[in-house]
């Protein structure tokens, strides 16, 4: 069965599925690239060879992901999965479904936080950026580790966090980036018991002590710098750039953030950021 780890980018997604990929596949306790891959990214076009489909339009791709599912789900395995996709349907073809589902954790981080990351991630503009930020009918390009190119719907800001929100899963969590900030062990510890509660993974304090500073952003943008990222876009930035909340603060003048707060002030006061 497959928990899904989703956000909408630049959200913490990263930084959550290096922390898990660690507490879960590593025999001592050390961060390895061998271990971090195995919380892939979905979709990529090898799930959808092993179903003996190269879908070349949105529309054969949507048809197919739970098709996709399950077959995966046939080993009866706990698989984790990344994504960035909204929870939602083309043509009435799920992205998922709860057959296919035995969890979710939603990542959410301050959108105009995102913003700035978002820009900085991808070499573009403020005003680029935010347009992305707030279309709803935003199509993100995934890149697989084969360099094959595959379209997903990211949906806006707010309709990626609803709709994971209000998937009717009987056990999902949202955690907030800025919560495992600033009270790390508290967030991890709650996403590893959440993890305990679904399929029985063991709950280690120390363990969890141990790999949050294994895990933390200086020891990331290191191994980045030694051995690369292959989801860096920017040739000016790394990948694990600050892991700070407020850059907004300075980045972003009066006009862009009242334009997001206004689009987004449902969910931003629901979440606490106003």
């Amino acid at each position: 069965m497959i928990i899904w780890l989703a956000s909408y980018p630049k959200s913490g997604n990263t930084w959550v599925r290096a922390f898990l990929s660690t507490y879960i596949y590593s025999q001592n306790e050390e961060f390895k690239f061998e271990n971090f891959e195995k919380i892939t990214l979905f979709p990529q076009m090898k799930h959808f060879n092993d179903i003996g489909v190269t879908p070349n339009n949105f529309l054969e791709l949507a048809k197919n992901l739970v098709l996709a599912q399950d077959k995966i789900n046939l080993s009866n395995d706990i698989v984790f999965f990344k994504t960035h996709n909204a929870m939602c349907s083309v043509a009435n073809y799920p992205f998922t479904n709860k057959g296919n589902t035995l969890g979710a954790i939603y990542i959410i981080r301050d959108p105009r936080d995102v913003l700035v990351s978002y820009a900085r991630h991808d070499d573009t503009s403020l005003d680029f950026s935010l347009k992305a930020l707030i279309n709803t009918k935003n199509l993100g390009t995934l890149i697989d580790d084969k360099n094959k190119k595959l379209l997903s719907i990211i949906g806006s800001w707010s309709e990626n966090y609803n709709s994971w929100k209000n998937f009717n899963l009987t056990k999902k969590i949202i955690i907030k980036y800025e919560d495992l900030l600033i009270n790390p062990f508290d967030n991890f510890l709650k996403i590893i018991e959440y993890l305990n509660e679904l399929y029985g993974l063991k709950v280690d304090k120390d363990k969890i002590k141990k790999i949050i500073q294994i895990t933390k952003f200086s020891n990331l943008q290191d191994w980045e710098k030694k051995f690369g990222f292959i989801e860096t876009i920017s040739k000016k930035e790394l990948f694990f750039r600050e892991g700070k909340s407020g850059s907004w603060k300075s980045q972003l003048d009066k006009k862009i953030t009242d334009k997001i707060e206004n689009l987004f002030y449902n969910e931003m006061k629901e979440l606490n950021y106003l």
